[in-house]
């Protein structure tokens, strides 16, 4: 299987690839189930289910909304519902502002818990092994280079960047370290937050 990658493809590491295979797994087992998870009850199940994985034990609920970016990818490439639609923020109790600006969540669920998932495989690893192929190789960042970094950037960039970009300094940090510039994890997480 070739992957089509273009733009959709541009920002996506191998962390957000290999905690989109884990992701996809569950919320599988949570459509045959008819279930919903916030964020921080899919990645504290992900973390009881892949314990000998660190990629998983390090992951944060703050930038799991890209994982599932990737997860929607997959489901779209493959015609199958949106799974995504089956994690929801704690406190609105519905999808994020980035999936419910383009999609209806309802009648999102609807088609997922509609659909026959039993005979839908779990295996992420075709579609893993082939786009992680095509994903630009990043230079990691240690942590305390990535705080450096973020910090220096938001000083410069202070009077443009929203207040609330401040309650995500984890996503930022994380991004950093993957081998994002400063400038292109303020704008992933400023983006992923204001769709």
């Amino acid at each position: 299987m070739t992957t089509p990658l273009g733009s959709q493809y541009a920002n996506i590491t191998l962390i957000d690839l290999q905690l989109a295979s884990v992701y996809y797994a569950i919320l599988i087992d949570l459509a045959k189930h008819k279930h919903c998870l916030t964020y921080g009850e899919l990645v504290e199940r992900a973390k009881q289910e892949y314990l000998d994985r660190p990629d998983v034990q390090k992951a944060i609920a703050v930038s799991a909304g890209r994982r599932l970016d990737v997860v929607r990818l997959f489901t779209d490439e493959r015609e199958l519902p949106d799974l995504t639609s089956l994690v929801i923020g704690k406190a609105s109790g519905e999808c994020g502002t980035g999936f419910t600006n383009h999609f209806d969540p309802k009648k999102t669920r609807e088609k997922v818990f509609e659909f026959d998932w039993s005979d839908v495989t779990t295996d992420f690893d075709g579609f893993l092994k082939s786009t992680e192929q095509e994903i630009k190789p990043r230079k990691k960042v240690k942590e305390p280079e990535a705080l450096k970094v973020m910090a220096e950037y938001y000083k410069e960039n202070k009077a443009t960047l929203s207040s609330e970009v401040r309650l995500h300094k984890d996503a930022i940090v994380e991004l950093i370290m993957e081998g994002f510039s400063a400038a292109e994890a303020f704008s992933s997480v400023v983006r992923q937050n204001a769709h």
